[in-house]
């Protein structure tokens, strides 16, 4: 899957974060995915992924991973090796922490040692500072002075949670090409696939085919250089 996501320059993220810290429900928030909600350690074995899009129809997908805890051994490491192999590998890393927690900011620094043992600090990180209905307004303010790249959300009120999107999507990686095509009509498959993949800046229907003006990566820019205007 991650092979397939990557030719096909698909955006990746990933949520991750301490056991119990409400990773999976956040999910359900973000994708409507209806996955395991579990209050026990490793609930979810296996990353859970969904295909989303960012709120102008480019294609992404989010992952749930397994819960981390503090000073994870590294037998556990090695034996859920595959899945968290998602968050090295993700454009995004979606950082839960249970804002209710006596001791968030432990939680934190937790999952980044985690983090560097599987050699995914590099990743860029969102922090989604959880269960606000039950947080100490007082932790949360001192989180959000830690943490400034971070929404404070509830994934059983739904609180916050319609900020998280705007947020992801300004993180996620964007097309660098830039390009001007004129389409057949009958080409549109590759329309379609700009308005996944790509970033369209002006788009036009003349008598000729769809002038189209934007970014895409390189493999999209090719097929549409056959194109020219």
């Amino acid at each position: 899957m991650r092979r397939e996501r990557s030719r096909n320059h698909i955006p990746s993220v990933s949520i991750a974060g301490y056991t119990n810290a409400g990773k999976s429900s956040i999910l359900n928030r973000l994708t409507d995915a209806g996955v395991l909600v579990d209050d026990s350690l490793f609930a979810t074995l296996d990353p859970t992924t969904r295909r989303t899009t960012t709120r102008d129809g480019r294609v992404y997908t989010m992952s749930d991973t397994v819960g981390f805890v503090r000073h994870l051994p590294h037998q556990l490491v090695e034996a859920f090796r595959s899945t968290l192999e998602e968050v090295a590998d993700s454009d995004l890393i979606l950082h839960v922490v249970d804002g209710s927690h006596p001791d968030p900011e432990g939680q934190l620094a937790a999952v980044r040692e985690v983090f560097a043992e599987i050699h995914a600090s590099k990743v860029p990180e969102l922090v989604l500072i959880n269960k606000a209905d039950v947080a100490d307004p007082m932790v949360i303010a001192r989180l959000l002075a830690r943490e400034p790249h971070s929404v404070v959300v509830s994934a059983k009120t739904g609180e916050g949670i319609d900020k998280a999107p705007a947020a992801i999507e300004s993180e996620l990686p964007r097309p660098t090409v830039q390009f001007e095509a004129l389409l057949p009509y009958e080409r549109g498959d590759l329309l379609n696939r700009l308005h996944q993949k790509g970033e369209i800046e002006h788009l036009e229907h003349t008598g000729d085919g769809t002038l189209v003006r934007g970014r895409a990566n390189a493999d999209l820019a090719s097929d549409l250089a056959a194109y020219p205007v």
